[in-house]
């Protein structure tokens, strides 16, 4: 048998709903314990996917907790009585945390009182939030660092590789990447050669978070540099889709590629880093979703921000992309999502931009009987657009099931049309036409 639940013991059967309310308490508290495989009765009972759990508790605790808490909550997989277990341990944060999606609210924050969690009323959680500021002014320039060691190799080639030349002995100072009293700020720590800022792309394979497909992660470098990558990799899936029902075919872009761009680098350079909370990519089977924490400045209405009108949140970071040519004049890059999507391509909430860009799969909207016709003309495309395609993205994307798949590609490789190479999992199509 396993010891009670306490103030700082949490026994779960298995992972539910209800973990990311456990860990906001923890962070919020004193911090704690949550074992994944043990039920209320102190049975140890033990889970049978060990990767496939752990996976889900690293989606909860990157996706739907915020401020970012990674560097508080570490899992761990253990033998309790010859049984599979999953320690979760949480340290006390140093802010305020609550659950992503309701925000600072009621049903957002939570402390641990005894074995179970409390809901923090609203003259709580803003007492709570302003003693959790480190600075009055949540500026990433007077921030400091947590980070001693900085380099700036790679921000020094994107400023030179655009024409803008600086000295040794000034660029800390031009380039705001000091505090007051001289040390690194935080400004400073995410433009650095190595951090801990990770900007996720995660996939799913339906139109919600329930089929989740895969992550990549880009970070741990200069913010300019895994934005672009992240950048990159979404452009690298952008396929080109054929309508089948004009005569000559029209090739289709999914996305808009200038749209897209706009609105990643806005959400980059306008996210509220002050709270360490870092922008992401959210891939579905309709859809993409950018995320940007921080809402619209207090300074601008909707109807402005929709305009055009702007007023940057990091200014000194907009001067750096503006300087590295990631941005052009601000302002410019709601309006060019607007221009393709309308203005309902933004959703707004307290503390967070979403933008949704909806795929254009307009190729694929013929008759069963003319989809199947058509098939190995329409696989062929995709693969020759982005021969990284796995069997089961071609799945989601044509809406068939797998066994069809495996049978297309079979019969095409048979004829010699396509070739596989390397491994089944990180190896490519090569198409012969």
């Amino acid at each position: 048998m396993f010891q009670e639940e306490d103030n700082r013991i949490e026994l779960k059967e298995k992972v539910s709903s209800s973990l990311v309310k456990e860990i906001v308490a923890f962070l919020n508290t004193e911090g704690g314990m949550i074992f994944i495989g043990i039920n209320k009765k102190k049975e140890v009972i033990g889970i049978d996917n060990v990767d496939k759990t752990m996976l889900e508790i690293s989606d909860i605790i990157t996706d739907q907790i915020s401020p970012r808490c990674i560097e508080f909550v570490r899992q761990s997989h253990e033998m309790i009585e010859g049984k599979d277990i999953i320690k979760i341990s949480v340290n006390k944060g140093i802010k305020l945390y609550y659950i992503k999606k309701y925000g600072l609210s009621e049903n957002g924050c939570y402390i641990r009182i005894g074995s179970s969690c409390k809901s923090l009323m609203p003259e709580e959680i803003q007492d709570r939030f302003i003693k959790s500021l480190n600075v009055k002014e949540t500026n990433i320039i007077d921030i400091p660092s947590r980070r001693k060691n900085l380099t700036f190799k790679i921000l020094k080639n994107y400023l030179l590789s655009n024409n803008n030349h600086f000295s040794e002995e000034t660029f800390l100072d031009n380039y705001h990447l000091l505090t007051k009293d001289g040390e690194f700020n935080y400004l400073a720590e995410i433009l650095a050669d190595n951090n801990d800022i990770v900007i996720n792309v995660a996939t799913f394979s339906s139109t919600d978070k329930t089929k989740y497909l895969k992550r990549e992660e880009f970070g741990n470098k200069c913010l300019l540099l895994a934005m672009e990558q992240a950048k990159n990799y979404i452009n690298s899936i952008n396929q080109t889709f054929v309508n089948l029902e004009t005569t000559p075919r029209k090739e289709i872009k999914m996305f808009d590629t200038v749209a897209f761009e706009q609105a990643w680098i806005n959400a980059c350079v306008h996210n509220k880093w002050s709270d360490s909370d870092h922008p992401g990519i959210y891939v579905y089977s309709d859809r993409m979703e950018i995320e940007s924490a921080g809402g619209i400045p207090r300074t601008l209405t909707k109807e402005q921000f929709l305009k055009g009108k702007s007023d940057p949140v990091n200014k000194q970071l907009f001067d750096i992309f503006r300087a590295c040519n990631f941005a052009e004049e601000s302002g410019h890059g709601v309006p060019s999502v607007v221009k393709v999507y309308g203005e309902d391509a933004y959703i707004f909430s307290e503390h967070f931009i979403d933008v949704i860009i909806p795929f254009n799969r307009n190729g694929f909207t013929k008759s069963n009987k003319k989809k199947k016709e058509n098939m190995r003309e329409v696989i062929l495309d995709l693969l020759e657009n982005n021969g990284k395609l796995s069997r089961k993205e071609l799945t989601t994307i044509l809406e068939v099931t797998e066994g069809t798949i495996r049978h297309q590609l079979n019969k095409l490789q048979q004829d010699g049309l396509i070739k596989h190479n390397g491994p089944d999992k990180g190896g490519y199509w090569e198409v012969f036409k």
